[in-house]
C-alpha cells in the first residue's frame, strides 16, 4: 500500500469517527467530550488530507485512493485539489498507454 492509499484510509477513518463522535440528533449540544473527541478526528482528518495532497499519485491505485477522499468528502476539495488530480490521472493514465 503506498503513502497516499495510506493516507486516505486514515482520512476516511477519521470521517467516521467524527460522525461517531457527534451528538445523535442535530437538536443536543456535544457533551466535552463528545467535542473532544470530535476536535482530535477533525485535526487528524485534517493532517492526512493534506498529507493524501502532497505529491503526485504515481500509480491507479493512488488515483483512487484519491478519489475515495473526494467522494467521502466532496466539500473538502478546491479548486488546486481538482487540478492536482486532473494532472495526476493524466500523467498516470498517460505513462500506461490508457489515454
Amino acid at each position: 500500500m503506498s503513502r497516499i492509499q495510506s493516507l486516505a484510509v486514515c482520512a476516511n477513518g477519521s470521517n467516521r469517527r467524527i460522525d461517531i463522535a457527534s451528538p445523535p440528533n442535530a437538536t443536543r449540544a456535544y457533551t466535552p467530550s463528545e467535542r473532544a473527541a470530535a476536535s482530535r478526528h477533525a485535526a487528524q482528518w485534517r493532517r492526512a488530507w493534506g498529507a493524501a495532497w502532497r505529491g503526485p499519485a504515481r500509480s491507479v491505485p493512488d488515483l483512487i485512493a484519491r478519489a475515495r477522499l473526494v467522494v467521502a468528502d466532496p466539500a473538502a476539495m478546491d479548486g488546486a485539489d481538482g487540478v492536482r488530480l486532473a494532472r495526476d490521472v493524466l500523467a498516470v493514465l498517460g505513462r500506461e498507454g490508457r489515454i
